[in-house]
């Protein structure tokens, strides 16, 4: 068994083996460790890797440190550049969510803004007499911009919920 591990409270990459033949689990870094470090590796080792192993099944059993491999120095580089290319990746897909999020307002707000435009034309209309193809011009625009509206912002809302009361009479809508 060989196993590849990433200690990253000291950012090491230590390579793991196990010999069922001499019974021994052996382990290396890409760089010196410290007595500390080396602690924590072989407490994690001895409890978590031997355990998947025959290690405790079979007398004598033997641990050994290595030293440095500096092959292992390659292998920390590649593993950095996977983890920065994912996170990389996770970054490129939220930023194109918060921009997608953003147009997606600005939009709501543009359709919103348009719709108060056309309640205010349709005021005018009423006030001065408007003629039939007017009004079916601004209902048919009405209907657009909500429809518009709903896309971006997620809701629904119709006809109903935005005109006035004093308006839903003359636009003939309940």
């Amino acid at each position: 068994m060989k196993e590849l591990l990433y200690f990253s409270f000291s950012d090491l990459l230590v390579k793991v083996e196990y010999s069922k033949e001499t019974n021994s689990l052996e382990y290396a870094s890409h760089r010196d460790i410290s007595f500390g470090e080396r602690v924590v590796i072989e407490q994690y080792l001895l409890s978590n890797i031997a355990l998947k192993t025959e290690y405790y099944n079979h007398c004598p059993g033997s641990f050994i440190y290595l030293g440095k491999d500096k092959k292992l120095v390659r292998d920390l580089n590649l593993f950095h550049l996977k983890n920065s290319l994912k996170t990389l990746a996770g970054r490129d897909k939220e930023v194109k969510q918060q921009v997608n999020d953003l147009v997606a307002r600005s939009m709501s707000n543009y359709y919103f803004e348009q719709i108060g435009d056309e309640i205010v034309g349709l005021r005018k209309m009423v006030d001065h007499n408007f003629n039939d193809m007017d009004f079916h011009k601004t209902k048919a625009k009405m209907k657009e911009l909500i429809k518009a509206y709903n896309l971006y912002s997620h809701k629904e809302i119709s006809m109903e919920d935005v005109i006035p009361v004093d308006l839903k009479e003359v636009l003939q809508v309940n």
